[in-house]
């Protein structure tokens, strides 16, 4: 369909979209990890606080109690017997040893060693372990000089990945003398080394951490996807308002450019349809008392009058200022009206009308005449597109649809002509726009005038199969 008119091109300089859904997403997801990486951590700390006070405080009363054996079933008895203690002796080493097993064998102990205030080991559980320098440095001291110490080797890493490592808990603790009359304790005498395995301990440290952070991590993901989804909703309803405003000031723009050229038009038009209308009367004048020949140049006056005379209307049209009385109408009615005015052109251009209404027209709000000449100005525009003697169909179109919370009655023109171009989309509702060799370009502006004081909507494209399509919106009447 070669038609006038075209839409203006959008703004080259709009602004870009925010990409606000890109950035919170980036963003929350790195503080989501962070969060989940530092509470799981925490929580994994302290749990290894307490595991580890929980075992001193189990290896201290081994030791008091491991402490008061050893002196009384020990001592005691190597003094009394023996004149003085010497563990390397294999008679009081096996006392000792007797003592020390009898003691720890309800505990959870892997190895008791007694160390001299010097740091050698006098006494194993482990016998390979004698006579060993124990090169303890830090909790040896402390409990040589009477206090006590613990300390977990390897060290607990929160962040490690796994815990197949085997952990030892060792605790040090003095040997002290006791004395029966009063509760005091003697000085240090020895040192012992209690070592505890609890790897075990920190293998349900390692899983209640990684249940911890898969908890923290679907938790946290439901609440990215729901974040990101209210974001998401807003920006589109920010990105719609912006469509909106955009389009609110272009139709703005739009019409200002419009109105001081159709008041220039309207001047132009009025000025030359005075002396058009006496040019054609005198032509009729004239060719009524001529010769036959000098009659057919009149009639060519006549004839080029009276299309002037149409494009001065067409001006006068597009000038003047469209003032819709909305009534409830059948759109398909006044599509009737049309058809039947064009029906002899129709047949000469060798074009089949098909109509596709539905057995119960709905209501639009419209004003007839002014929807009349807007459907005119698309038959004419299809009509021309189909005029060079191959014909064709002119298939038009009326249903309802639902857009945006209102019901319109769409109107929907299809030709097969050669369509609309591509490189022109952006041009077809611009004033004096054409790609005919004759016309004035204002059809589809005085179209889409005469919808917008409708409240309507024309959208231009071409058919699936071929040739134009016109699409035109009205607001349905209220049931």
């Amino acid at each position: 369909m070669q038609m006038g008119g075209g839409q203006a091109g959008g703004d080259p300089t709009a602004q870009r979209p925010f990409q606000l859904v890109k950035h919170f997403s980036v963003t929350s997801l790195v503080i989501i990890l962070l969060f989940t990486l530092a509470i799981s951590s925490v929580v994994s700390v302290r749990a290894s606080d307490l595991v580890l006070h929980k075992r001193e405080q189990y290896a201290l009363l081994l030791a008091e109690n491991l402490n008061h054996q050893v002196m009384v079933q020990f001592v005691m008895p190597a003094l009394r017997d023996y004149g003085g203690i010497n563990v390397g002796q294999p008679a009081q080493f096996s006392l000792l040893d007797l003592v020390v097993r009898n003691t720890i064998q309800s505990f959870q102990v892997s190895q008791v060693n007694i160390l001299d205030l010097d740091g050698n080991i006098i006494y194993s559980t482990q016998p390979d372990y004698i006579g060993r320098l124990g090169h303890y440095e830090g909790p040896f001291q402390v409990a040589a000089a009477g206090g006590h110490a613990s300390t977990l080797d390897p060290p607990w890493d929160p962040f490690e990945l796994g815990a197949g490592l085997p952990r030892v808990f060792k605790t040090f603790i003095p040997l002290r003398d006791q004395r029966r009359l009063t509760a005091e304790l003697g000085p240090p005498r020895a040192v012992f080394e209690i070592s505890l395995d609890v790897s075990d301990d920190f293998k349900e440290i390692w899983l209640n951490q990684k249940i911890i952070m898969g908890t923290l991590l679907i938790m946290m993901a439901l609440l990215f996807m729901i974040l990101r989804s209210i974001v998401m909703r807003g920006q589109r309803i920010e990105a719609r308002r912006a469509a909106q405003e955009a389009a609110l000031e272009e139709q703005l723009h739009q019409s200002e450019r419009l109105a001081s050229l159709g008041r220039m038009i309207a001047g132009v038009a009025h000025e030359i349809r005075n002396p058009l209308g006496i040019v054609r009367s005198t032509a009729e004048l004239l060719g009524s008392k001529v010769e036959p020949r000098q009659k057919a140049l009149a009639e060519v006056i006549v004839e080029e009058s009276t299309r002037l005379n149409r494009v001065v209307t067409e001006f006068l049209d597009f000038a003047r200022p469209q003032k819709a009385e909305l009534k409830p109408l059948k759109v398909e009615e006044v599509l009737e009206r049309n058809l039947a005015a064009l029906a002899a052109e129709t047949e000469r251009a060798g074009v089949e009308v098909v109509r596709r209404f539905p057995a119960k027209p709905a209501l639009a709000m419209g004003d007839a005449d002014l929807l009349y000449r807007a459907f005119l100005n698309v038959f004419n525009n299809a009509l021309q597109a189909m005029s060079g003697g191959q014909g064709g169909k002119l298939t038009i179109t009326t249903s309802r649809a639902q857009q945006d919370g209102q019901v319109w009655i769409v109107v929907t023109v299809e030709d097969e002509g050669p369509g609309f171009e591509p490189q022109s989309s952006g041009q077809l509702f611009d004033p004096f726009f054409t790609t005919k060799e004759q016309g004035t370009g204002l059809g589809l502006s005085i179209v889409r005038s005469i919808i917008d004081t409708h409240q309507g909507k024309v959208e231009l494209g071409n058919a699936p199969g071929g040739g134009a399509r016109v699409e035109i919106r009205l607001r349905a009447a209220q049931a």
